[in-house]
């Protein structure tokens, strides 16, 4: 079924701003217990959302160099068994801190009224209202 245009103009303008909007944060949740290169948060990135929504590795590195500059990551370069060597970031405990915080106080409740909302007014998540 083909989207009304200014259904399809307004949807990419959100996928923008939400992509964008959490994309940090979602770095951050990927190396609370791992350190990890740019190629590897893209792509671990890019799996978790189904592939559905795709992330560029040059973004990526440009929210690490910010990330690196509030002081929320660190890095380390290491040996690669191919190629050069590799930037290996790690969150610090700023970063760890941040996203407790920004997870108490905004991500839970919004995913917490987004699935009672979208169940009252949709139906199950993912399904229909009439499945039984």
């Amino acid at each position: 079924m083909a989207l009304k245009k200014n259904v399809q103009k307004t949807m990419t303008v959100w996928q923008r701003e939400y992509k964008r909007g959490l994309t940090a944060y979602i770095i951050l949740l990927l190396l609370k217990d791992d350190s990890l290169y740019g190629y590897q948060l893209t792509a671990h990135m890019t799996e978790l959302m189904d592939n559905r929504i795709v992330f560029k590795e040059n973004a990526i590195y440009n929210i690490l160099k910010q990330l690196y500059k509030k002081e929320f990551v660190s890095y380390e370069w290491k040996k690669s068994t191919k190629g050069p060597k590799r930037k290996y970031y790690r969150i610090t405990e700023a970063g760890n801190e941040l996203i407790e915080a920004f997870t108490t106080d905004y991500v839970t409740p919004m995913l917490k009224g987004l699935g009672s909302l979208i169940e009252l007014k949709i139906g199950v998540i993912g399904g229909n209202k009439n499945d039984t």
